[in-house]
């Protein structure tokens, strides 16, 4: 049991140190280089060479940021703050569908060959795609009890 929290040590350092600095990470680069987050979510084609994103796509960027910036503050709110074990695993399980849903929506746009040539990805894609299905992963084994019970032992 990692000290501070309601996790297993390996949860503890997936989710109180990796999964917030990841969030941070995504929300300055949508933030404060929206252009460039928009244009990276695939790799270059000769349809996304353009330097101009329009301004609905730096919208959408800018609302993504916050959303990581929320998702941030709640993965520490559940993960370290709160002293009640069920809150962290419904966090954790709501996270969870978060995952599937992120990885869904890069499958739907990305398309099926895409998708599966992992060799092609970029850093966004990676993010997008690998780091999701590493958390899911890590979020269902915590969930099952893999790395051992949920609960403060101070």
């Amino acid at each position: 049991m990692a000290l501070g929290t309601n996790l297993p040590t390996w949860p503890a350092i997936v989710f109180t140190y990796f999964e917030p600095v990841s969030l941070l990470i995504g929300f300055y680069a949508a933030f404060f280089d929206s252009s460039s987050f928009v244009s990276r979510q695939l790799p270059p084609t000769p349809i996304l060479t353009s330097s101009t994103v329009p301004p609905h796509a730096q919208i959408l960027s800018l609302s993504i940021a916050n959303m990581f910036l929320v998702q941030c503050m709640l993965s520490i709110l559940f993960t370290i703050v709160t002293r009640e074990p069920r809150l962290t695993r419904y966090y954790l399980a709501a996270a969870a569908v978060g995952d599937l849903g992120h990885i869904y929506a890069s499958y739907k746009v990305m398309g099926s060959d895409m998708f599966w040539d992992f060799g092609g990805y970029n850093d966004m894609m990676v993010g997008n795609v690998i780091v999701s299905a590493f958390l899911w992963v890590n979020r269902t084994l915590t969930l099952l009890g893999m790395f051992g019970k949920a609960g403060r032992r101070l």
